[in-house]
């Protein structure tokens, strides 16, 4: 039986909102384990050992008052940090001018606030990495004159440094939601191809969640916050918070750049509530995308089928003697994890554009005039 065009705009629609639903789940398991294995610090620790490369250099560098002092307040309830930090003792940010502050007072320890001249007396005499000795180089090739200019110009390529570093983080974080995607998939039976199947064959459960979905949309659902606490009215947030990278601050509003500076930067104490009430915001995102997910068909039962019935899709013991359908459901299984890696904000943005084709209507057909 074929569908019109506002039917064929149901299922979509439809298939849209379960993604958004689930990738809120996914999403949400993402920034736990982001946040229980403190893959941001380890990345941002890797990638500061990767620049300065001279173990010396990493050792002072660290040993800087506005490094040191940013790393100890990033961490709750901890002891303060003494020497170079390990992986999971590294903050989660760190603010390019800070950096770029530190690594100059670090080339040489007898001049903890050195000039322009005596950086130049350092490239000649000290055995630097290449990549600062190229960047500071390139600095005063120009004609920078002042430590400002020399600060600005380091601060911008630890900024490069670390977009590229972001790239790689991202990568990897894709990789974890794919995963993440996968086993919810597999967890709830979320199957596109059943699912999609359904659809196509009930028009009153198409229309239901089209419904659904367009109250949902227009309810303005509240995503919780990223990094700075602030809500996003509508939509989940532009940037998961799960896909956020190790990065720096430009505009010095990190947390480790706050508790480097001081006069105002968060305590440890306000950094541990901060990730509890985050944490408590994911809980209750899952839960929420999950009550309105019920009307879908998805999840397992393990009841026996009775005889006659044809549907065993949802039946996991029947599942298992069935080779063709165990087939369908991998494919459907592997095409929602790859759509959940996607993220909530792609799928909320897609189902925004769906509602408002909806909303117009289809095109009225010209009356002819005998």
């Amino acid at each position: 039986m074929g569908l019109s065009f506002s039917g064929i705009l149901d299922i979509a629609i439809s298939l849209i909102f379960l993604y958004l639903l689930i990738s809120l789940v996914c999403t949400s398991l993402c920034e736990s384990i982001a946040t229980l294995l403190k893959l941001r610090s380890r990345s941002l620790s890797v990638g500061v050992a990767k620049i300065l490369e001279n173990r010396d250099l990493i050792d002072r560098f660290y040993a800087n008052g506005l490094v040191k002092g940013a790393i100890s307040a990033s961490q709750w309830k901890n002891a303060p940090v003494e020497g170079v930090p390990t992986k999971y003792g590294h903050s989660s940010y760190m603010d390019s001018r800070s950096f770029a502050m530190a690594l100059l007072a670090s080339l040489n320890p007898d001049k903890p606030v050195p000039g322009v001249a005596d950086i130049e007396e350092n490239l000649k005499a000290a055995n630097l990495p290449s990549g600062i000795k190229d960047v500071l180089s390139a600095a005063l090739t120009t004609g920078v004159k002042d430590m400002t200019a020399l600060r600005d110009e380091v601060a911008s390529w630890f900024d490069s440094a670390m977009d590229r570093l972001s790239g790689e983080y991202k990568r990897q974080l894709k990789w974890i939601s794919f995963g993440v995607g996968l086993f919810i998939a597999i967890l709830l039976n979320v199957d596109s191809v059943d699912v999609a199947t359904r659809l196509w064959k009930d028009q009153a459960l198409r229309q239901q969640l089209a419904s659904a979905a367009e109250t949902y949309v227009n309810g303005k659902q509240v995503s919780c916050p990223v990094g700075s606490g602030q809500k996003s009215g509508g939509a989940p947030a532009k940037q998961d918070a799960a896909s956020t990278p190790p990065k720096q601050d430009s505009g010095g509003q990190t947390p480790a750049a706050d508790g480097a500076v001081g006069g105002g930067g968060p305590t440890p104490e306000d950094v541990g509530k901060q990730v509890v009430l985050e944490l408590n915001c994911q809980l209750r995102t899952m839960n929420d995308a999950l009550s309105a997910a019920r009307p879908f068909p998805i999840g397992w039962t393990t009841a026996t089928p009775v005889d006659g019935d044809k549907d065993t899709s949802r039946n996991f013991p029947a599942i298992l003697h069935d080779t063709p359908l165990m087939f369908s459901k991998i494919i459907g299984w592997l095409f929602t994890a790859v759509a959940l890696s996607l993220g909530a904000p792609f799928w909320f943005d897609t189902l925004s554009k769906f509602m408002n084709v909806r909303g117009a209507g289809e095109k009225p057909k010209k009356v002819q005039v005998n």
